[in-house]
């Protein structure tokens, strides 16, 4: 579904980065990277249809006689035609994608993960979600109420907004680490860490939804 590589190499500087954030302050970070957030699945499908009716269209007011086997088996044929060309190719299909849509699938999908985790549960109230859906392009920011409250208001709209430009960029992955290493500074300050400070969390997380 995307060009993007999520290679060991990736995952081991995404810890790190991850790490350094949680030496340097008391929230416990945990990022999830997914492919896509809904399977979108009637979009290939109604395409496939409106393909095969334009096919059946024309075939029926051409000009031409056409053989009736001819017909049938082109007919059929334009609707797997129709579903591959938005299916195998993810930018078609994003574009034929409500954002409205594609909005509500991923935060669907991040409450369910910062609920079934556990993220809400460490014992400062201090967890924070970071969701990041490759094909819906979309950063979900989520935070328990102890790290929600530490910062304020537009600490949390600059790094909901420095997230989402990842997106903006050429390597969105680099973009990543780079936004995490930025965010750092900003925990550190409004979230200072404090002596046996214990980490209660994994920095990822695989929940099925």
């Amino acid at each position: 579904m995307t060009a993007l590589q999520i290679t060991e190499k990736f995952k081991t500087k995404l810890y790190k980065q991850i790490k350094e954030i949680e030496d340097n302050s008391l929230v416990e970070i945990v990022a999830v990277i997914k492919l896509q957030s809904g399977t979108y699945k009637d979009i290939p499908y109604r395409a496939g249809v409106v393909v095969l009716f334009l096919a059946y269209t024309y075939f029926m007011f051409a000009p031409a006689v056409f053989d009736v086997y001819l017909i049938y088996f082109m007919t059929i044929a334009s609707f797997f035609v129709g579903f591959s060309i938005i299916e195998f190719i993810p930018s078609l299909k994003r574009l034929l994608t409500s954002k409205k849509r594609k909005n509500k699938q991923v935060e669907l999908h991040a409450r369910a993960i910062f609920q079934k985790a556990g993220i809400r549960h460490t014992s400062e109230k201090i967890g924070i979600l970071i969701y990041i859906s490759l094909f819906e392009k979309k950063v979900t920011l989520m935070a328990d109420s102890g790290a929600e409250e530490a910062l304020p208001g537009e600490e949390w709209q600059k790094l909901e907004a420095g997230f989402q430009a990842i997106f903006s960029t050429q390597d969105t992955l680099a973009a990543l680490l780079s936004q995490l290493q930025t965010s750092k500074a900003i925990f550190s300050e409004y979230i200072p860490s404090v002596e046996d400070d214990i980490n209660e969390l994994p920095d990822n997380i695989d929940v099925e939804i």
